[in-house]
């Protein structure tokens, strides 16, 4: 059976994008009883700051699209991604793990010695 079966519910941008629609009617109903010529100057005089809006809050609908979909596919699939993150961080630790056995080793070497060195001395 199809995953895609089951009733959809709208999300976080489907709700913003009906509230968009239902400010954008409501514009038009406002605007509807107006002249065309003063529609038109209206307009003229609204659209730097529309665009302004539009420059202003895209980058921040973005980033907020892209954690909501990132946190919705991180749930969906988190063993996946636990398993990624586990590798990754193994990935960034090599080095310093390698490094710390590189520093101790040869300490851990001589204490060895000397154990066996003292241990011998002894008989």
């Amino acid at each position: 059976m199809s995953t895609y079966t089951h009733n959809l519910t709208m999300t976080a941008p489907e709700l913003a994008l009906a509230r968009l629609e239902a400010a954008a009617e409501t514009f038009n109903t406002i605007t509807e009883h107006v002249t065309a010529t003063t529609r038109t100057v209206i307009l003229m005089a609204a659209a730097p700051f529309i665009g302004l809006l539009f420059v202003l809050t895209l980058p921040v609908i973005c980033v907020a699209l892209t954690v909501y979909y990132s946190v919705k596919l991180t749930a969906a699939r988190w063993t996946t991604v636990a398993r990624h993150l586990k590798n990754v961080a193994l990935f960034i630790a090599a080095p310093f793990i390698g490094l710390a056995y590189l520093l101790a080793l040869p300490v851990v070497g001589l204490g060895t010695i000397a154990y066996l060195g003292f241990k011998a001395a002894r008989r």
